[in-house]
């Protein structure tokens, strides 16, 4: 007896932990997974397309940027953060990012045309932040180039791999034992870690840095996430925490009858993919409890697990405890296909999963 309508952008679900994993040669179709195939047996979901701009708390209703008027008894804001450049010149115009398949489509493009045409015998790519995402981007990007110059039949090139970090160390939400193993490991695999090293621009041709400037026409961002905007344009209806997050209650909640799970949250782990889950979850079960008049239980906070892949490897870390080498790399394996399940359920989990090993080639000189 219960009606959920989803409101979403883009008619795909996005698994944010293959990201990466597609922008390096694999298959997109282990990061981008069709809304209507997920919910072909739920026969209480409607499927909505289209942004939400503005939202009236008195009267229960959202309008799309098309229009139209939703409206709601109970909502669910699961907007997730956006890409941020920090006003840096020229990164908004010339860098590429990985954080959608239209982003990961256009940098593997650019990248088969840049080695196939450009006629330069030194390529140097630059990954911009060392978060999970910028240390698994760096440590895969070696082997997918030396995969694309080993099709396109181009032996003579040079490339080199650097990643950049502002702060003082690789994986800096991390403990500093997590962050000394990353950064072993990716020297290991040639990666020239910058740390301390600021951005100050990119022109299409290079990259200044606080460090010097490098000849580069590969720039990757994957620092920087914000608030989404849906919040500030709508800032008379919420408050916010110090670093722009919208603050809820012990039960998520941000209005009576409005949560907001994610990245968005204020919350004290909100930003990790573990964590949004536990948010849906818990607001599923405050739902039911709503709904049958029960009392309500706050929602705990709890530390999640979190492993990044590098390369073969990985490193896991759960509150003090760092775990690293390939048996963790197989962990997280198995904790992708929990993570499929999630939203799947294990038979149409197991499709994606046992495809995620499968190389994928978009370039059409590769295919002939």
């Amino acid at each position: 007896d219960i009606a959920v309508t989803l409101i979403n952008d883009g008619e795909n679900f996005r698994y944010s932990p293959a990201l990466y994993r597609a922008a390096t040669g694999f298959k997109m179709g282990i990061a981008r997974i069709p809304l209507e195939w997920m919910f072909l047996d739920a026969v209480n979901v409607n499927l909505l397309y289209g942004k939400i701009n503005k939202i009236d708390p008195k009267t229960k209703r959202f309008k799309l940027e098309d229009g139209q008027t939703i409206t709601y008894d109970y909502a669910v804001c699961a907007l997730g953060s956006v890409t941020t450049f920090f006003n840096i010149d020229g990164i908004g115009e010339h860098a590429f990012g990985i954080k959608s398949p239209s982003e990961i489509n256009e940098l593997k493009e650019h990248i088969h045309d840049n080695i196939a045409h450009s006629g330069d015998t030194q390529h140097n790519y630059v990954v911009i932040g060392a978060g999970p995402t910028g240390v698994e981007v760096a440590s895969m990007l070696g082997k997918y180039l030396q995969r694309v110059m080993k099709r396109h039949r181009l032996k003579r090139l040079r490339v080199d791999i650097y990643l950049i970090e502002a702060g003082p160390r690789v994986l800096p939400t991390m403990s500093p034992r997590a962050s000394k193993i990353a950064h072993k490991k990716l020297k290991k695999l040639g990666v020239q870690v910058l740390t301390d090293t600021k951005v100050t621009q990119e022109t299409g041709r290079s990259l200044k840095t606080s460090a010097g400037q490098i000849k580069t026409e590969n720039v990757i961002w994957t620092a920087g996430a914000a608030v989404n905007p849906f919040y500030s344009e709508n800032s008379k209806h919420f408050m916010f925490n110090q670093r722009g997050k919208v603050r809820v209650d012990k039960h998520l909640r941000a209005l009576p009858r409005l949560y907001v799970a994610g990245d968005n949250a204020d919350t004290p782990f909100s930003g990790l993919a573990l964590t949004a889950v536990w948010h849906a979850n818990y607001i599923y079960k405050d739902l039911k409890r709503r709904l049958k008049k029960k009392h309500s239980k706050r929602y705990i906070e709890r530390s999640p697990v979190q492993i990044v892949p590098i390369a073969s490897t990985a490193i896991l870390q759960y509150k003090k405890l760092v775990l690293h080498g390939p048996i963790i790399a197989l962990v997280r394996r198995v904790a992708d296909f929990v993570g499929y399940s999630d939203v799947l359920g294990p038979l149409r989990a197991l499709t994606i999963w046992r495809s995620s090993e499968q190389a994928e080639t978009d370039c059409h000189t590769c295919k002939r």
